[in-house]
């Protein structure tokens, strides 16, 4: 069983202050299904199922519940990055057949809070957090329309977003973000970042205001037009560093939207200016930045006894690669060590972590650019 541990010089200097962080110890139930009869997996799967639980126990934030081993599938990024960076220890206390489950009962030492230190080998490139402080009519409001419209365009430039309903189980991280948006407070948007594990943050505001309706002429009669005015101010941020990767700031005479209702004015105003806001430039830099982040890294894998565990190997990596490439590799041969690469854009703790949760693999040393791992004899 496995113990699972988630001006720029002036920038880079400042530094997020945590406390020490409080562990709660906590009991969780984790449940995997068996396939093949392959227990080892189904056990792994059922521990971090466990893990994620105990996480999302203590600290109130939802996370995906895709499997995490199954099938000689890739674990789930989210999962094991929020498990590895809260989970101090685990225990498997107890397991069970139901039907065609193993049920765990597992005690885990849960970290309230993460260092950035242990946050570092978890936060994710292409991961961000999304949050926006409204202000409609002079009152602050709780409203996710301009969150969900940045949300959709950077789900579709392949970014994994959480928003800030994420954030209001998390003691003071309301205010942090509430500091981020409106003071530009650079600490509080850092530790927003790895308390989520995520190395973009992207906190905006957005100020609404009525303006004097009016009426027109219209086939039926007059006709009352109500108009809005909307500013918006936005800018990411990387996590590990502080720097302003991508901002836009609102222009001085605000975005007016037109309608026959205030709902629809107030609507048309806030998707104007999420269109000025989210356009080319501000998706461009986001895109720059992933490519800087693309690197050639290296799998070195000991042990692999034949061609269809080479294969099996060759087809985890394929799904870990994510965007970049595709995996080169140097062909199977008995005795030697096999070598796979391919281009990667986030950190690379991230694939030691994934193939150290697979069957029948462990990694034995993990390197900027290379992770080294031995094929083990399956348990029965």
């Amino acid at each position: 069983m496995k113990s699972i541990l988630i001006p720029l010089i002036l920038i880079s200097m400042i530094g997020v202050a945590f406390a020490e962080a409080p562990v709660v110890k906590i009991t969780a139930r984790g449940e995997a299904t068996v396939f093949n009869n392959d227990m080892p997996a189904a056990r792994e799967e059922a521990l971090v199922d466990a893990q994620r639980n105990a996480v999302e126990q203590v600290l109130g934030v939802q996370i995906k519940a895709q499997t995490a081993v199954q099938d000689f599938m890739m674990a789930n990024d989210d999962v094991l990055s929020m498990v590895n960076g809260y989970v101090k220890s685990s225990k498997i206390l107890s397991e069970k057949m139901e039907k065609e489950y193993l049920v765990l009962q597992v005690e885990c030492e849960v970290s309230k809070e993460i260092t950035p230190e242990a946050a570092a080998k978890v936060l994710r490139n292409y991961s961000c957090v999304v949050g926006f402080v409204n202000e409609f009519d002079g009152q602050v409001v709780s409203d996710q329309r301009m969150a969900d419209l940045l949300i959709s365009k950077l789900v579709k430039a392949k970014f994994d977003v959480r928003d800030a309903s994420q954030l209001s189980a998390v003691s003071g991280m309301e205010a942090d973000l509430t500091a981020a948006a409106q003071h530009q407070d650079m600490a509080a948007a850092r530790k927003i970042g790895y308390a989520l594990l995520s190395n973009l943050v992207i906190p905006g505001t957005v100020t609404l205001k009525a303006g004097d309706s009016k009426q027109v002429s219209g086939f039926a009669g007059p006709v009352t037009v109500y108009i809005y005015t909307c500013w918006v101010s936005v800018r990411a941020l990387e996590t590990s560093t502080g720097q302003i990767i991508s901002q836009y700031a609102a222009p001085m005479e605000g975005i007016i939207g037109t309608g026959p209702t205030p709902e629809k004015a107030s609507f048309d105003a806030l998707s104007k200016a999420a269109a000025k806001a989210f356009g080319k430039d501000f998706f461009e830099q986001l895109a720059a930045y992933g490519k800087e982040k693309a690197s050639e890294i290296t799998i070195q894998v000991d042990g692999i006894p034949n061609v269809d565990e080479y294969m099996k190997v060759k087809n985890y990596l394929n799904n870990v690669r994510f965007r970049d490439s595709e995996v080169k590799d140097e062909g199977f041969q008995e005795g030697k060590t096999s070598t796979f690469s391919f281009n990667y854009s986030e950190n690379i703790h991230l694939v030691a972590l994934k193939l150290d949760h697979l069957p029948n693999l462990a990694v034995s040393e993990t390197t900027k650019d290379k992770v080294t791992a031995r094929y083990t004899a399956p348990q029965n």
